[in-house]
């Protein structure tokens, strides 16, 4: 018996509809900390790591990450290093892969 009032959609597609619509989405505040440490790798194999030093809002209200970035070549030698402050949504964009504390 076919659930899911449109009757194109199968029954397995509804069932896959339903529980993407059902994920409950993570606030970015909730996964970006202080102390936290993020990585993301390039295509040329560039490996940019950052630290999340705070988390605040402006004056606007809008929330903010402070952090130290690290750029590394595949051979350890590390050739960048600064602070940096972004967005907290586009941190979070740019940032996806949580290293273990």
């Amino acid at each position: 018996m076919n659930w899911f009032p449109v009757s194109w959609i199968s029954q397995d597609k509804a069932q896959t509809l339903a529980g993407l619509f059902s994920m409950r989405r993570t606030d970015p505040a909730e996964q970006v900390q202080p102390g936290f440490t993020f990585r993301r790798i390039h295509p040329d194999h560039l490996i940019e790591t950052a630290e999340v030093l705070s988390v605040g809002e402006d004056r606007y209200g809008i929330a903010h990450v402070q952090y130290q970035v690290r750029f590394q070549r595949t051979n350890r030698s590390v050739f960048e290093e600064s602070q940096r402050m972004l967005a907290l949504s586009s941190f979070a964009d740019r940032y996806r892969e949580r290293l273990p504390s």
